[in-house]
């Protein structure tokens, strides 16, 4: 069954997943904010090949009707997007957000009626080269479910999972979340603070450092109630930063290419939002974390500053 899509956020992961929409036979358009309407022709280079899509990129407010929809934008565009895009929604329809971090699902239902919101989480491999380039490191694995509520999969889920990339349907949605997040929190901060790929984190320079965090991170959340992310949580990391280990983290990126990062939907979601909840009496101590929040936030508003003058 062909489902029509629009994509707001073509960013790597938008333009990945709007490929593979394409790829599962469905219409797909994409959704700017820059007020031009075009035909964009995007390539996605494989390791073994390379595959081009033309796919309509039209401003929202050009839009008509939209049924199914993926937010694939930073974290902190997520709720401003889907708020510019809401007159358009119809009164049943799905919502896909696939975006770093946490913190803001809540107030993506909250601004929804009675459309349904999906949320997930990848570990897609792609990087974007200029604008209309697309490398493809690794298909990773992708978990969608419902946000407020365990459901089945939708009709529009079956097309999208039978293809070469793992995508499953998970009922759980907010424990892979959960798992997501802090993982992204032993990872993106240092790669970025250090600028070293995903890798290196194993190496004999920074390994102690990264397992001294990792501590950290499972104290946290045992704190939390999460008794089993907490023992998890060393072995997790190091099996992404050796499955990942050429990779540049998206935080990396950021701090790279200039652009403002999402450390407050991860580090600082799970250090200023969910840790106080839990921690009772006794605070815990986490130098390590809290140190390169800080990092990372001083490096965010010296970049605001100097974008602002």
């Amino acid at each position: 069954m062909t489902t029509e899509w629009h994509v707001l956020g073509a960013g790597a992961i938008g333009g990945l997943f709007a490929h593979r929409l394409t790829r599962a036979g469905h219409k797909v358009t994409l959704l700017n904010r820059r007020g031009l309407a075009c035909e964009r022709t995007l390539i996605f280079e494989y390791p073994d090949t390379t595959i081009t899509e033309c796919l309509n990129d039209e401003p929202i407010e050009h839009a008509g009707v939209i049924t199914h929809l993926w937010v694939t934008t930073k974290s902190f565009d997520v709720v401003p997007g889907l708020e510019a895009v809401l007159p358009r929604l119809s009164p049943d329809a799905h919502v896909v957000v696939l975006a770093n971090g946490m913190g803001y699902h809540q107030k993506v239902a909250e601004r929804l009626q009675n459309q349904t919101l999906i949320v997930g989480s990848t570990t897609a491999g792609c990087s974007k080269r200029g604008q209309n380039t697309w490398v493809i490191a690794g298909s990773g694995e992708t978990q969608l479910g419902c946000w407020l509520h365990p459901s089945t999969a939708p009709d529009w889920f079956k097309d999208f999972s039978d293809q070469p990339w793992r995508c499953e349907w998970e009922p759980a949605i907010r424990d892979s979340l959960l798992k997501k997040l802090a993982v992204n929190c032993a990872i993106n901060p240092p790669t970025a603070l250090w600028d070293i790929a995903n890798g290196d984190l194993l190496s004999a320079k920074w390994l102690p450092d990264f397992n001294a965090a990792l501590d950290e991170l499972a104290a946290i959340f045992k704190a939390l109630g999460q008794a089993t992310l907490a023992r998890e949580i060393h072995a997790s990391a190091h099996r992404v930063a050796h499955q990942t280990a050429a990779n540049t983290s998206s935080m990396r990126a950021d701090f790279q290419q200039e652009r403002p990062t999402e450390i407050e939907a991860i580090l600082g979601f799970l250090l200023d939002d969910l840790l106080p909840s839990a921690e009772g009496s006794i605070p815990l101590e986490t130098p390590i974390l809290r140190g390169w929040l800080n990092s990372v936030r001083t490096h965010d508003l010296a970049l605001q500053s100097r974008q602002t003058k």
